[in-house]
Order: C-alpha cells, then sequence, then structure tokens
C-alpha cells in the first residue's frame, strides 16, 4: 500500500509502465512453494537485488522486470519513484538491446492449468466482499501520507455459510451470524491494515463476537435485512514493532460495533447487496503495520461491500488464514 502511493502514483513511472505488463503477487507463496509460477519467479529473483549476498534474507521482495520467458532485466526493491524510474528505464534498454529471438521463448513460459493458486477457490455461488479500512477522524494526525492513509483486502464467504446468514422472511425475525464466519471475519479482516502489512488474530484473542441479522421487509422475492453486532479483539505478547527490532510486552486490540444492511433475493438464493461498517478504537502496533509511533487508542473503520460478479478474481491477503483446501 505504502508504495502504491510513493511510486504508482507517480506520473512519470506511470508513464515509463506503459512499455510493460505490471503485475502484482504476495512474494511469500511465489519464495516459497513449488508450484509452475512460483518457479518461474524463483529463476530470475536471484538475478536481482538479492542476487550475490552474503547473509541470506528472509524474502525476495521487490519490484522486477523480465522478459515474457522469465529472462532478468532490471529490479529494486524501494518506495523512491525515482529510483523505480531509473530501474524501468535500464530495463527498458536491456530489452531494447535483446535479439528478439531471446524476448520470447518457443512454448508457453506457464501452464495456467497446471498451477493451483487461493484465487480458484473463489465461492462464485457464495459471497464475495471487497473489504475497506482506514483511520478516522481524530484531533491528532499523524504527518505525511501515514495520516491519510486506507488500505483494501477481499473477504469470500462459501455458499452454506451465506445461505446461513439468512433468517425467515418475516418481518421482525432474527438469525445469529454463523459462529465460525464470524470468527474468521474478526481474525482475517477486523485488524489494523491500514498503513501496511499487519498479522491475523488468534482465535483465543477474538475475546467478543455478535453479529444478528433481523429481516426488516419483505417485498417479492427481495428480503431486507438489517445486521447488528460487537467484536472485541484483545491480544497480549512480546513481538516487534518497528522494523525487525526485539521489543518487550505489547498489547493489540480493537473494540468495534458492527452495523450493516443487505438485501437477499430468495428466488436465486443469493445476496443482491451486502454492506457492513465496524467502527471502534483500535491500539497496539505490529512490525510492518506503521503504528510504531501511533499506538493509539484511536479510531478506525473497516467497511465491507459486495463485490461484482464480473470483478476480478483477487484471493484474501491473508487466505492461508481460511483453513479451505
Amino acid at each position: 500500500m505504502a508504495t502504491r502511493r510513493s511510486v504508482w502514483s507517480n506520473e512519470d513511472v506511470q508513464q515509463a509502465a506503459r512499455a510493460f505488463v505490471p503485475v502484482a503477487d504476495e512474494v511469500s507463496r511465489l519464495q516459497r512453494d513449488q508450484e509452475p509460477d512460483c518457479r518461474f519467479f524463483q529463476g530470475f529473483c536471484e538475478l536481482g537485488h538479492y542476487g550475490g549476498k552474503t547473509k541470506p534474507s528472509n524474502t525476495r521482495q521487490g519490484i522486477y522486470a523480465v522478459t515474457p520467458s522469465g529472462r532478468f532485466l532490471a529490479s529494486c526493491n524501494t518506495r523512491d519513484a525515482d529510483v523505480v524510474l531509473a530501474m524501468l528505464a535500464k530495463a527498458q534498454k536491456a530489452w531494447d538491446a535483446m535479439p528478439p529471438a531471446q524476448r520470447r521463448a518457443a512454448d508457453a513460459a506457464l501452464d495456467p492449468s497446471a498451477i493451483r493458486r487461493f484465487e480458484q477457490l473463489r465461492p462464485t455461488d457464495g459471497l464475495a466482499l471487497r473489504v475497506y479500512s482506514r483511520d478516522l477522524p481524530r484531533q491528532m494526525v499523524t504527518a505525511g501520507w501515514r495520516g491519510q492513509a486506507w488500505n483494501q483486502d477481499h473477504a469470500w464467504f462459501r455458499r452454506d455459510e451465506a445461505l446461513a446468514m439468512v433468517p425467515e422472511a418475516t418481518v421482525g425475525a432474527e438469525r445469529a451470524f454463523p459462529d465460525d464466519a464470524l470468527l474468521r471475519l474478526a481474525r482475517v479482516h477486523l485488524v489494523d491494515n491500514v498503513r501496511g502489512q499487519t498479522m491475523a488474530h488468534g482465535p483465543q484473542h477474538v475475546v467478543e463476537r455478535r453479529l444478528t441479522a433481523r429481516t426488516v421487509a419483505v417485498d417479492g422475492d427481495l428480503q431486507s435485512i438489517l445486521l447488528d453486532g460487537a467484536v472485541r479483539i484483545e491480544r497480549e505478547g512480546k513481538w516487534p514493532t518497528r522494523g525487525y527490532s526485539t521489543d518487550g510486552a505489547q498489547r493489540l486490540g480493537f473494540d468495534a460495533q458492527l452495523l450493516g444492511a443487505a438485501k437477499f433475493d430468495r428466488k436465486a438464493q443469493r445476496f443482491v447487496e451486502w454492506k457492513l461498517l465496524a467502527v471502534g478504537m483500535r491500539h497496539g502496533a505490529t512490525e510492518f503495520n506503521g503504528r510504531y509511533d501511533d499506538f493509539g487508542p484511536a479510531p478506525m473503520g473497516v467497511a465491507f461491500a459486495l463485490q461484482p460478479d464480473d470483478a476480478a478474481a483477487v484471493a484474501p491477503s491473508m487466505h492461508w488464514a481460511y483453513g479451505w483446501k
């Protein structure tokens, strides 16, 4: 998110990037797994800015420019737009100097059918949501881009979970949100990722959770539902809050009220509208979420909204915490 704000918003970088095909992916999987696309990445990443290091790093995070066949052109790992611009110019120069026969391989570099990715588990018959997180207005605002930061993610629920959210089609009927689904929502999506990467909560950290769906209107096949509840997250332990430094005892939490609305098409057996807002006070910091000087407590909001059916399938950022196979 920080790189998006500081690099890819730069007009010169955007202009230079027109000569490339931008692709974004989660590096932890690419550098670790043995799927074809992971091996493709591993084939060129060691030639870049991590190559030749005497002290190995745990990540291969960065910005890489390669040919469609996987030949390395240039790379860097920075939030400095000028450095990225220079890297793209270097990559363009290497491409221009490369014989045409080396730019592409005779066969496709990757066979999509041979790659297993979490995006393939997107529940097309369930509920796919967009998730937005941001700080809410307060007196003390952090200077710079961090004070106006926001982030986005995706949340998924399978068909049985989505149907279990629906109360009877009688005004006043209520139904508790399925607990496993609510626990996952709290653990994975009610996190402070406003300014950067953070960690999922453990089940034991969600000390309070409730969400009730209530039917407020029925118009033919369309059922209108209100959502109301609360979540409280509290965790204690020792973890870094600034870079790789080891800090002492820490506390982290989010105490939020939940309020939302949905519309369910009973004939099609699917939601046609689904909105939920979590608003409350967060406190604490994690290693890479940019809160090292802003422990709070301070107000934060997380909003969920239905994703259009024709939107690209983008996996939840912490999909490994879903436990789906």
